[in-house]
């Protein structure tokens, strides 16, 4: 039993501090994507391996990953702004085409929700380029949709969490990475990593 109380402790422990050095990381705004890049390569390191030093494997990733995770950020946050705008524009048609227009950019929009969960576990699991990145994230998204509404469902109930009791941020990002993680990457195990390039 105190075994186990020993596990539980640390892995709190390690999930506090591996969540305050991503809300840290992500003050400036513009390092969200290599700070969130960083919390899922300790994550996979972490499950790895049981005894991890937190802090210096995250400075670590994130500075490894920063260069390519951050042009990533740049792409999403266009991609973002040009389906925002698709949005309202496509509010003020006042043809029958406004309903087309409507499902193809909500499906599109679903599509994009679908890529935002994998994208990140790609990227570390596979140590590719953004560009593939994206791409072997559409297809495992797609192909293993269980998982990602799955992933999905917990990261909303993560923000629901932090919405209602404000304390959990102090856990709850880390854990939401942590239980994604160990998801989605079950699909990677049923995929031909030949392909993944």
């Amino acid at each position: 039993m105190d075994g186990k109380i020993y596990k539980a402790m640390e892995f709190i422990m390690n999930a506090f501090l591996l969540n305050l050095l991503w809300l840290v990381l992500c003050l400036p705004i513009l390092t969200i994507f290599p700070a969130t890049t960083a919390m899922f390569g300790v994550v996979r390191e972490w499950k790895k391996q049981n005894d991890i030093r937190i802090f210096s494997a995250f400075f670590r990733l994130f500075k490894e990953n920063f260069k390519q995770s951050f042009l990533l950020g740049i792409v999403w946050l266009v991609f973002t702004g040009l389906l925002l705008g698709d949005f309202i524009i496509t509010n003020q048609v006042n043809s029958s085409v406004k309903y087309i227009l409507f499902s193809f950019f909500f499906l599109l929009g679903i599509l994009y929700l679908f890529v935002s969960i994998y994208i990140f576990p790609v990227m570390v699991h596979y140590q590719v380029t953004w560009k593939y990145a994206i791409k072997n994230a559409v297809l495992l998204s797609i192909s293993r949709l269980h998982h990602t509404i799955l992933s999905i469902l917990i990261i909303a109930a993560g923000i629901v969490l932090c919405f209602y009791l404000p304390a959990a941020m102090m856990l709850s990002f880390s854990i939401s990475a942590y239980l994604v993680y160990s998801l989605v990457s079950r699909g990677f195990h049923h995929e031909n990593t030949n392909n993944i390039s």
